[in-house]
């Protein structure tokens, strides 16, 4: 058989497969049809939801920045949580790499990030416990954890022996916490010996962001490793840079050894397989996923067979052989829960929509579900996953009737 003949025979029998499951679908079977749809979208759907969540942890657990395109960090040897864990590898002499790289023509600017829990105590006496993340500022450096930055004097003045800024952006959420607005002061209680303690509020960020519900302070980097003791060896945690140059990734994978790269594209689907709980999140939910889909398309299949087993006898008889038999239900299957992942698709990224808005009304004022592409084509995967591991159970369905049928003569 030539390909041109073979070509014909597949077009031809996916014609006659896609005919039949339309006529299913809206004359002779509509409710089995349906049924197996509505399964598998609702299963994707759901997934599709909980692996957007997931992917929006992830994403808000890094040290975030729309106008960062590389995140230098260095290799752990299991996940970690930016905005949590804090006692992660450090990186050394940070301010003179910074600087070196904000000096190259390719690269806008480049500061070093360093996360370190603090306690806050305001002049009312009150005292919490924030996440401060330092900085060197920049003008271009607007934002940083969904926080902004602006207020920072940039440069980082109080680096080597320089002039103390005390300067501090609140986030909205830290702003509440600790009851505190621009222009108010806070000291930093327990600092490193010998380190200033006080600081003034420049700043307090406005909240329109997904993270900015967490109690974050935003400093000066010199005046953070000061008060923590990580001016010692100059020490941060990442290192960011905004560039558009594709071709500088190498370079910055060899500023420190056993360091890693992330891009901006590829932030996302690294912080799901890096982040523990996304992960669970998402692997969870495709499993069952993939077993409420399946078992709903086989149900429906076995209905199916079992109503057209007359049908599926009469082709035999006319010499149709047993493999073109398969191929077209098997296609018919393959058709139904495309069309399914397609509608779950479309209900999970709706769901993502509903899920922020109630978010925002109620928990935060930004996203906490990402309706990233990596999420999109995860429903899409699963869908066809589902569709071939109903093919075996159909394969075993149609042997029995072969057998019922020669039994019968």
């Amino acid at each position: 058989m030539g390909l041109a003949s073979l070509f014909q025979r597949v077009v031809g029998l996916l014609g006659v497969s896609f005919r039949r499951t339309y006529v299913r679908a809206t004359q002779t079977a509509p409710g089995r049809t349906w049924l197996s749809v509505g399964g598998v979208a609702l299963a994707v759907g759901l997934m599709v939801v909980v692996t957007g969540i997931g992917v929006g942890i992830a994403t808000q657990s890094t040290v975030y920045s729309e106008n960062v395109d590389y995140w230098i960090t260095p290799e752990t040897d299991g996940g970690s949580s930016a905005l949590v864990d804090a006692d992660s590898p450090q990186f050394g002499s940070v301010h003179p790499t910074a600087a070196d790289l904000t000096a190259m023509d390719s690269i806008k600017y480049a500061s070093p990030v360093l996360q370190q829990p603090i306690r806050l105590e305001t002049d009312s006496g009150g005292a919490e416990y924030v996440l401060a993340v330092g900085i060197v500022g920049h003008p271009e450096f607007t934002e940083i954890a969904d926080t902004m930055t602006a207020g920072l004097t940039p440069g980082d003045p109080y680096y080597a022996n320089g002039t103390w800024t005390g300067e501090v952006v609140l986030s909205a959420g830290a702003a509440e916490l600790l009851s505190a607005s621009e222009g108010d002061r806070v000291n930093v209680t327990r600092p490193q010996a010998g380190s200033e303690r006080n600081f003034s509020v420049v700043t307090v960020d406005p909240g329109t962001q997904s993270g900015s519900q967490f109690p974050i302070a935003v400093m000066q980097l010199s005046e953070l490793q000061a008060i923590t003791g990580g001016n010692v060896n100059d020490e941060a945690g990442q290192i960011v840079v905004s560039s558009t140059d594709p071709d500088i990734e190498p370079m910055l994978a060899n500023i420190y050894p056993r360091s890693t790269v992330s891009t901006r594209a590829g932030l996302n689907a690294q912080a799901v397989f890096e982040e523990e709980l996304p992960l669970a999140l998402s692997v969870t939910s495709a499993i069952i996923a993939i077993v409420i889909g399946t078992l709903f398309v086989m149900t429906t299949t076995g209905l199916s067979v079992a109503s057209d087993r007359g049908k599926i006898a009469t082709l035999a008889a006319i010499g149709i052989s047993r493999r073109t038999r398969f191929g077209l239900l098997a296609s018919e299957i393959l058709t139904i829960t495309a069309v399914g992942g397609v509608v779950g698709v479309v209900l999970g990224a709706g769901g993502i929509r509903v899920t922020n808005i109630v978010a925002q009304q109620t928990l935060t004022s930004g996203d906490v579900a990402s309706a990233d592409p990596i999420v999109i084509g995860f429903g899409f995967v699963i869908s066809g996953v589902i569709g071939l591991l109903v093919l075996p159970y159909l394969a075993v369905l149609l042997s029995r009737v072969g057998r019922a049928r020669e039994v019968g003569r």
